[in-house]
């Protein structure tokens, strides 16, 4: 009776560590935001992306980033390092200069962005469909869904 209470044990704790490994596998990696991107919520405030059309594109392979910023067309450059999967910067950002009716939304918008330095998923499996982007204070700066 004792052998099998140890067995017991034995494939509990076996079941918990693997559980505990699933988990850890799944961190978002650079790779996992090439594509095109809306964005959803910007400083905590959920966003309709028909209105705001705030549009973010990532090509990995290339480093670059390029999108809409609300009104204005957007290019810059991606920062990561391989060795750090979920720390990421956006550099050299620059916009066109179209004027716009409401500079408010996409002032925020592109500050926000500078701002940024890590990110991780928001869903539970892949393929990955929400990404959030963090700031030095750990707070969530802006949430993106895949298009």
């Amino acid at each position: 009776m004792r052998s099998f209470g140890y067995i017991c044990l034995i494939v509990l704790i076996a079941g918990l560590l693997s559980g505990c490994k699933s988990k850890k596998e799944m961190i978002a990696t650079i790779a996992d935001l090439d594509g095109n991107w809306k964005v959803t919520e910007l400083n905590e405030q959920k966003l309709d992306p028909e209105q705001s059309r705030q549009v973010l594109q990532f090509d990995i392979l290339r480093r670059h980033l390029s999108g809409n910023a609300g009104c204005n067309r957007m290019t810059g450059s991606i920062e990561y390092n391989e060795a750090m999967p979920n720390i990421i910067k956006f550099s050299q950002v620059a916009t066109t200069r179209m004027a716009c009716p409401n500079m408010k939304s996409e002032n925020e918008f592109l500050g926000t962005l500078a701002k940024v330095v890590r990110f991780q998923k928001t869903d539970e499996a892949k393929p990955i469909h929400s990404i959030v982007f963090f700031g030095t204070d750990n707070k969530p700066l802006m949430v993106i869904e895949k298009q």
